[in-house]
């Protein structure tokens, strides 16, 4: 791996940026990210009906503590004495409501995605105005569908069997790849029609481009998975400024390690 030239990028460079990003846009970024955020708190909603519904399932009532807990235990007993039965005390979904899951998961994904570009091309010209609700929607163009829905159909492959295997290879498979959306962004805007082989292609380079980076989004991805602990205590009321503030972080780190790779190939080749 050669670091050679590369100018050091730290958490709190990115972090102290995306706060002055985010309070110089503040109303604007808010309304940028007003689905993603209503998506998370009526998801919230559902998913604590869900739980409730299950243990009500298994004859748990969170209303007597006493009795839930002598419940708990004695399934427990029954699951150490019978292996065979934990699936019948399983939280499952049913098949519709899986491919629901799975369909607002990618549409939010997707709008998360545009949401990052809108937010990327701010950074890049203070003039660009925000365009709240078309901008949330920009992925959706035939410009980026076909190959974000691609990129995140393999992405998500790749992670998933990462994590199945060992843990940390699937963090590690999600640090070095995640950059290709934005990577994507950049073909598509200088290029009219950008190929199945260079939209593949970005994850390569998305690998290439967190080379000496990928400690710092490491520990960008820990603050924020110690802040949505938090958000989970507010019931996701909490991501009304967490969320965008994420997605400005995101879109902050790609831009400036973008112009460290760019700077240190200059370098480079001067030498």
């Amino acid at each position: 791996m050669n670091t050679t030239n590369l100018r050091r990028i730290s958490a709190s460079e990115i972090n102290r940026e995306a706060r002055q990003v985010f309070r110089s846009n503040f109303k604007d970024i808010i309304v940028l990210n007003i689905v993603p955020i209503l998506m998370r708190i009526i998801g919230m909603f559902f998913l604590v009906q869900m739980y409730r519904s299950w243990l009500s399932g298994l004859g748990i009532s969170l209303s007597d503590p006493q009795a839930a807990s002598q419940k708990m235990t004695e399934i427990s007993q029954s699951i150490i004495s019978n292996p065979g039965s934990a699936s019948k005390y399983a939280f499952t979904l049913t098949p519709q409501t899986s491919i629901f899951v799975f369909a607002a998961g990618l549409f939010f994904f997707l709008i998360c995605v545009g949401i990052g570009y809108s937010i990327l091309d701010k950074y890049r010209n203070q003039n660009y105005q925000i365009r709240t609700i078309a901008d949330q929607f920009q992925v959706f163009s035939g410009k980026y569908f076909f190959a974000i829905i691609f990129l995140a159909v393999i992405f998500n492959m790749i992670v998933e069997a990462g994590l199945a295997f060992f843990f940390i290879i699937g963090i590690w498979f999600m640090l070095i790849f995640s950059q290709s959306f934005y990577i994507y962004k950049g073909d598509a805007d200088r290029q009219e029609r950008v190929g199945l082989g260079q939209t593949f292609s970005t994850f390569a380079r998305s690998s290439i481009l967190v080379r000496g980076y990928k400690w710092t989004l490491l520990w960008l991805f820990v603050q924020f998975f110690l802040w949505e602990i938090v958000n989970l205590i507010t019931r996701e009321i909490f991501s009304i400024v967490l969320h965008p503030y994420e997605q400005t972080v995101l879109a902050i780190f790609y831009d400036k390690v973008e112009k460290a790779k760019i700077e240190q190939a200059k370098a480079q080749a001067t030498n």
